[in-house]
């Protein structure tokens, strides 16, 4: 009886430990000019600032044990410490140089993935976003998001997030509905920042069905452009290969891209969707 109860305990740990929460979920990337990307395999110690020579670290706080927090340390291109904030680091951190060189965007990420450092879709749980001069350090700006708002880049005073969007949902026996939200690109202003608005709506919710057969892949791809953003649907297509086999590559199936035109000080947005 003893030995019955050890297999089936030990069966139900190899369940347990095969079974992958992070699996069926769409891939999420982000790209800057210079090339440097993030993903979900992204596991840099120091994370470079885009357009500037400063990079950015996570650092275990001193109560890390109990906490489980990070310090965000800003270091410049020799390793030096010129900055340190405390309990907002994050092993997924991303930043850019802000309009005008003095200053620094930074944007920290809570995610729920179990095996991968981020970047799946509906596994974001919030973001810190923050404006660092790099004159004194002093932080001009800090803001939080909601949930599953990507931060994507800034301009001037203005945040872009892409949003995914949120099937319809129906409680009390279905007597409260929510009705279904499309995905969304959106800003915060760090003048009204509690109110966002949006954009563009997508004509889709949670993602387009770019999908080549049932077990496909899907992938967004965010390429950051100096003057605006190409949003890239992608899914995985069968292919052969040299040794007989059939393997599997991402082919571009959907893309939209939004140009941020500068007229002074105010910032018109510009958004043609195109497809492949």
């Amino acid at each position: 009886m003893k030995r019955n109860v050890w297999l089936w305990g030990a069966v139900l740990l190899l369940l347990l430990s095969g079974c992958n929460p992070d699996s069926g979920l769409a891939l999420i990337e982000v790209g800057y000019p210079s090339g440097y990307a993030r993903t979900n395999t992204t596991w840099d110690e120091l994370t470079p600032v885009e357009g500037a020579e400063c990079r950015l670290r996570a650092q275990k706080a001193e109560d890390y044990d109990k906490t489980y927090r990070y310090d965000l340390q800003i270091l410049d291109k020799a390793g030096t410490l010129l900055y340190e904030f405390p309990d907002i680091g994050r092993p997924t951190m991303r930043g850019e140089l802000a309009d005008g060189g003095s200053a620094v965007w930074i944007c920290s990420e809570w995610w729920s993935a179990v095996h991968c450092n981020g970047y799946l879709s509906g596994c974001l749980s919030k973001s810190v976003v923050l404006l660092v001069d790099m004159e004194d350090g002093a932080v001009v700006f800090r803001g939080g998001t909601g949930e599953g708002e990507l931060y994507l880049t800034s301009v001037n005073t203005r945040c872009y997030f892409y949003e995914a969007g949120e099937p319809e949902q129906t409680e009390w026996f279905g007597l409260v509905r929510t009705p279904a939200r499309n995905a969304r690109l959106c800003y915060r202003d760090t003048q009204d920042w509690e109110n966002p608005r949006t954009v563009y709506t997508f004509d889709y919710i949670g993602q387009p069905d770019v999908a080549s057969y049932p077990d496909s892949w899907s992938k967004v791809r965010f390429y950051l452009e100096e003057d605006g953003v190409r949003v890239a649907w992608e899914s995985t297509d069968r292919v052969l290969t040299d040794d007989g086999k059939y393997g599997a590559v991402f082919s571009e199936k959907a893309a939209y891209y939004f140009l941020f035109l500068q007229s002074g000080s105010v910032c018109v947005e510009d958004a043609v969707a195109r497809s492949s």
